[in-house]
Order: structure tokens, then sequence, then C-alpha cells
């Protein structure tokens, strides 16, 4: 009779060869037949990079968690913690559209920071935690511009409000500056409008974001 170690190696040989499906179906084997096995949470984890490995990254989180839920003492589990919030990584959206994956990602690396706060890839998720956030920034900038193209101008303000409150520690926070900026100009509140922009050219490493806003800096100083 084929043992544990048998559907192990199996499995591990077809996904380094990138047989996914076969992959899944040994370690599927291993952790459906062998419960007491001492490789069982080895194959639950394999299993999960299988999935992941074919970009079944629905079936991919399910597997991590599983093996999490059920084996949280395994050395494998600040691993799948990590890979749950890479799988919502990898499904992310264009800005444009709904950004459910991104949030889902971000909760993710955030708990697997607080979580497993030694682990060697506390600092990737980091690295991640900023991309997900320069994405919904973006996403918060697009929505307040397209509110403002269409003359919606307070429902604007409100959106580049909210983009300056939740996100200050990205890019989009002084393009939204700029553009409340835009507002107040267009609303005869020089001043305001000033101090924004000045704000910004103090601020940008944008040469293209800085020539524009220095621009408009000029034409308000011009009686």
């Amino acid at each position: 009779m084929r043992g544990p170690q048998h559907f192990y190696d199996k499995g591990t040989e077809a996904l380094g060869k990138g047989r996914y499906l076969e992959a899944i179906e040994n370690f599927q084997r291993l952790v459906s037949n062998f419960p007491g096995s001492a490789l069982v949470a080895d194959g639950q984890y394999q299993l999960a990079q299988s999935y992941f490995g074919m970009e079944d990254y629905v079936n991919s989180v399910f597997e991590y968690q599983r093996l999490i839920d059920t084996y949280p003492s395994s050395e494998w589990a600040s691993e799948a913690a990590f890979q749950i919030g890479e799988a919502f990584f990898e499904q992310r959206r264009r800005p444009e559209l709904d950004q459910t994956e991104t949030f889902e990602a971000l909760t993710a690396f955030r708990r697997f920071i607080e979580d497993y706060p030694t682990s060697p890839k506390v600092e990737i998720a980091h690295e991640r935690i900023t991309t997900c956030r320069e994405r919904l920034a973006r996403k918060e900038y697009l929505g307040a511009q397209l509110y403002h193209r269409q003359g919606h101008f307070e429902a604007a303000r409100m959106s580049y409000d909210q983009l300056l409150l939740s996100f200050p520690d990205t890019e989009w926070y002084l393009h939204g500056l700029t553009q409340l900026g835009v507002l107040e100009r267009n609303e005869g509140n020089d001043e305001t409008a000033r101090q924004h922009w000045q704000q910004v050219i103090d601020s940008t490493q944008d040469a293209k974001l800085r020539e524009q806003v220095q621009l408009w800096l000029t034409e308000l100083a011009t009686p």
C-alpha cells in the first residue's frame, strides 16, 4: 500500500515541474487519506502552493487558511499567512476598477506583520502594504477627478479631502492637494490656492507636477 511519503514525494516532484493538477491530486490524497501523518501539514502547504502556482488564487487562499486553522504551530503557518496576502495581491485590479482584492491584501499583510513580527518576510509585507495604499489612493483620486470633470465640485472637494485624510503618505496626496488648489482658484480663493500649491512645490519630487503648479503660482502672482 502506498503511504504518505509516496504521495508527498510525487506531489513535490510534480510541483517542481509545474504539473500543478498532478501535484494537487497527490497532496489531496496525502491530506485526506493520512490525517495522522507527520507529513500532513507539509502536504497541506504544498497543496496551497500548487493552487497558487496555477493561479487559482481563490482555492490557494482557502488551503493556506486551512493550514493556519488546523496546524497553527506548523513551521509553515507564517509562510501560509504571507501567501494569503500574496494571493490577494496577485488579484488586484486596475485602479479605476473595484479594489476589494487590494483591501484584502492590505488586511492580510497587516495581520501577517502583527502575528509574525520576526519573520524575514516582514519587510516585503511592508512594501506590499505601501503598494496597496498607493493603488487605493489612486482609486480615490480618480473618483475625485471624475466628479471634478463632470462639474460636481462639492463632491470632488469631499473626495480630495478624503484622499488627503486617508493617504497622506502616498504620492497621490500632493496630486489631490494640487486639485484642491484648482477648486479654490476657480472659486476666487486665490490665497488658499496659493498655500496649497506652495506646499506642493515644497514637497513634490515630480518634475512635471512641479512645473505645472509653478506656472499656476506665477499666474496668481501676475497682476
